[in-house]
């Protein structure tokens, strides 16, 4: 586990707070939704839509990280002249890495968004005056 996160570089700063920013706003958010007092406000759905928010970020930051690595994987390739496609693939395997997290992060965060969007607009509906 430490090689994978050690393998991402200083890529991994902005993705590892991406996860921590998704996890508590997820954990308040939760807390405000299925509490005793719940309630559809909008300062909730600020924190529920800022879940999806961070989600994006990290894929960002992750597609970021794959193309510096590759970038800088190529600048040594140009440098050392010939080398085995192993080893090619190899640095390719490790850039790619960052955008795996990224994406995992999402899609962490797109299921948390969807369940806490969807207590909060069930709960919008229930408080909503019968027309």
């Amino acid at each position: 586990m430490s090689m994978f996160w050690e393998s991402m570089g200083f890529m991994r700063w902005p993705l590892a707070f991406s996860l921590l920013a998704v996890a508590l706003l997820a954990f308040y958010s939760a807390g405000r939704l299925f509490g005793r007092s719940a309630r559809a406000d909008l300062r909730t759905k600020v924190f529920v839509d800022a879940i999806l928010f961070w989600g994006g970020f990290a894929v960002v930051s992750g597609v970021l990280g794959t193309v510096i690595g590759i970038v800088i994987a190529a600048q040594a390739i140009e440098a050392a002249g010939a080398v085995s496609t192993t080893l090619v693939w190899g640095g390719i395997k490790v850039a790619l890495l960052t955008s795996l997290f990224g994406l995992l992060v999402l899609f962490l965060a797109s299921m948390l968004w969807f369940l806490l969007q969807l207590r909060w607009r069930l709960l919008e509906a229930r408080e909503a005056p019968a027309v």
